[in-house]
């Protein structure tokens, strides 16, 4: 929460900044906060907590708009064709922004040209989990699972970071387990808890409830090393060397003045 309320002062600062006549009466309407996973997953549960705040400070009545799909480019879209009044928000991820440009071949928006950034909102903690249901408790439990049964295991992700990661983490391992898509991550949780799929990389928020209700098992985090906020888990390049990334989450809106996409 602390982190959060520090960028809000940031957030509002560029929500007010247009022209004087705008601002005197901004805003007389709703505004929309885009978000581009579902209700449940890290980064609506941090769209709730900075919206809360927002309307407190602002008097402002803000709509969350969960579109989820297509790695974040179904709410990318409607964001870009947006009229760039300040009454469209999108808090978004480094999956449509960064990911995506080098996961497909063709995105219908500029991830720079077709956005301006309003604020970095929070770094997420990403962690490895598990179904419970298993003898799997740490990171080299699975890979020697995953090895002893090769073609016969999958793991799931709904977000580029789970996506790229997992990837990764199998790549690194030498592992042959088949990747299954999803929207959003709650649906992912939710076959794993199942034991669907046998194991996933999730960001911390949207996972704790099932972790500490003993529904999935987290056996690290996606670090080379342990975090502070969650010091019991190892981190996965203890185990993998070299593995270490940080997802992050982005408030931005519709430019002003729209340029042609280079993207192709």
């Amino acid at each position: 929460m602390h982190r959060v309320k520090i960028c809000l002062p940031v957030l509002l600062f560029a929500l007010n900044a247009s022209e004087t006549a705008v601002a005197q009466t901004f805003p007389d309407k709703p505004i929309r906060v885009l978000v581009p996973f579902a209700a449940g997953s890290g980064t609506d549960i941090l769209a709730r907590i900075v919206t809360d705040e927002m309307r407190a400070s602002m008097g402002a009545n803000f709509v969350i708009d969960n579109r989820a799909g297509a790695s974040g480019q179904i709410a990318a879209e409607v964001v870009a064709k947006a009229n760039p009044d300040g009454y469209t928000l999108f808090l978004s991820t480094n999956t449509p922004h960064s990911a995506n440009p080098f996961l497909f071949k063709k995105i219908n928006y500029d991830p720079v040209k077709d956005f301006d950034a309003v604020a970095r909102m929070i770094y997420f903690v990403f962690i490895l989990v598990v179904n419970p249901n298993t003898n799997i408790k740490t990171v080299s439990d699975l890979i020697a699972n995953v090895k002893a049964n090769p073609g016969k295991t999958s793991y799931a992700f709904g977000n580029s970071t789970g996506q790229v990661n997992g990837a990764y983490f199998v790549s690194a391992a030498k592992l042959d387990s088949l990747a299954v898509p999803y929207k959003s991550t709650p649906p992912a949780m939710t076959d794993l808890i199942a034991g669907q799929v046998q194991f996933m990389f999730v960001d911390a928020a949207s996972s704790q409830g099932h972790v500490k209700s003993g529904r999935l098992r987290a056996i690290a985090v996606m670090s080379d090393k342990r975090w502070d906020v969650l010091p019991d888990l190892p981190g996965v390049g203890e185990t993998v060397p070299g593995f270490d990334t940080v997802p992050w989450r982005v408030c931005s809106r519709r430019q002003k003045r729209r340029r042609p996409s280079s993207i192709s």
